[in-house]
């Protein structure tokens, strides 16, 4: 069987390996970061656990010209990447597993996170890559709107599914599952062909079934100085600048709500990573979905706006309203509100950073606005450690929101339609 010819299968196929993706992100960002704070971690040790996941996102730019030069073609070319990656993924969650104490190798912990999330980034790359390879125009929206949710799914898996296998059995446990898990989705690429003639195996039979490139094969040299082309306009490069800055509140909250919740309020990790893992996932996906049909209704810039504006206030009313802090009702409400409106700001954003990619560049550019989110998340988790020593918890949610509404300053400084008003789409002829 092959991708090309089975619609349904091909769909199928990158939503499981988008799932494969946000299982180890819900593993570490809610069960693993339970877990730490339970046996008395600070907000420096969980952020710190937390920059480890976001930092090779950030540089996952860095992949695109690789798996694009490189690669085995019989076997498809982006089919090699995606089994490398989703091994070496699976490999590291099983080295952790030898880890004795998770607490005491704290180092070889974070280590391994920062390692396994290199291959995590190589694996998404790879995996959109294959998506802009062989979808067709008109399941695109769907399809991303599905991979996406994915991701959500695969979060509830590694958060609210690990969390409760951490409490019945132990952390090793939840570990193993989550390998057997990554094993299983890997059969997708591993017994399904790209292209019907590539091989199935590097020893059987076949030969590339590619299409030819043609003057797609573009110098290193072209594709930078194009690049840099993009960002030399202001929409480019303001649309960098609001990717850096936009989500290190995100990151100091989810960090700091950690330590909040079981060291001060008393949550259980089985509370913790059934609401973080479970309601709040669900309600994010929803969140996506809804961000992606008002996008197209009311612009991306301006949801992007509304949606930065709203988080703001959320955390401003949140720090305001320490005293119902004790009631789990009202946090609930709070944790299920800020994922919809941060799914919503998302959405919204991966549709304005789409707008600004100059064609010519759009895989390289848009991946490094991308890049540049998980960026200024991870930026927001080192904070939130030394912001708690200076202020207080509500103290740092007033702070995080007057920064998200001052961000929304950038946003009407951003056309999205000056790139291709200015270089045109066309690709630019040789001088």
């Amino acid at each position: 069987m092959n991708l090309t010819d089975n619609p349904r299968l091909r769909l199928l196929t990158l939503c499981a390996l988008y799932v494969s993706q946000g299982m180890p992100f819900g593993f570490v960002t809610i069960t693993l970061a339970a877990y730490l704070s339970n046996r008395d971690m600070d907000e420096h040790v969980i952020g710190t656990v937390g920059l480890m996941v976001s930092l090779p996102w950030a540089m996952k730019w860095c992949w695109g010209p690789i798996i694009d030069r490189f690669g085995f073609l019989p076997m498809g070319r982006r089919r090699p990447w995606i089994l490398l990656a989703q091994m070496l993924m699976a490999s590291t969650i099983a080295t952790m597993i030898a880890i004795p104490d998770l607490v005491l190798g704290l180092t070889t912990l974070c280590v391994m996170v920062y390692i396994h999330n290199i291959f995590g980034s190589l694996q998404d790359v790879s995996v959109d890559a294959l998506a802009v390879d062989l979808l067709e125009e008109e399941e695109r929206g769907k399809a991303n709107g599905l991979m996406y949710g994915s991701s959500y799914f695969g979060t509830f898996i590694g958060g609210a599914c690990m969390g409760k296998l951490l409490t019945v059995f132990n952390l090793r446990t939840a570990m193993v599952v989550q390998v057997a898990i990554l094993l299983v989705i890997m059969l997708f690429p591993l017994l399904l062909r790209e292209r019907p003639g590539e091989r199935l195996l590097p020893w059987t039979k076949g030969r590339s079934m590619a299409p030819q490139q043609g003057r797609s094969e573009r110098s290193i040299d072209q594709v930078f100085g194009w690049l840099f082309k993009a960002f030399s306009l202001r929409s480019g490069l303001l649309a960098g600048v609001l990717a850096l800055v936009v989500n290190i509140g995100t990151g100091v909250s989810v960090t700091v709500v950690v330590v909040l919740l079981i060291q001060r309020l008393g949550w259980t990790m089985g509370e913790f990573t059934d609401v973080n893992g479970g309601y709040v996932v669900w309600c994010g996906l929803a969140g996506s979905m809804a961000g992606g049909f008002l996008a197209d209704r009311v612009g991306a810039r301006r949801l992007a706006a509304i949606a930065t504006v709203l988080t703001g206030i959320a955390w401003i009313g949140f720090s305001l309203a320490e005293p119902y802090w004790a009631d789990k009702s009202f946090v609930v409400a709070f944790l299920i509100v800020q994922e919809i409106l941060l799914a919503v700001l998302t959405v919204s954003l991966f549709a304005l950073f789409m707008g600004v990619s100059w064609p010519m560049v759009a895989a390289t550019q848009f991946t490094a606005y991308m890049a540049l989110l998980n960026l200024s998340q991870g930026i927001g988790k080192a904070l939130a450690g030394p912001l708690r020593e200076l202020m207080s918890v509500g103290l740092v949610f007033f702070c995080i929101g007057v920064l998200q509404i001052a961000v929304v300053a950038i946003l009407p400084w951003i056309d999205p339609r000056q790139t291709r008003r200015v270089l045109g789409d066309a690709e630019p002829q040789e001088e």
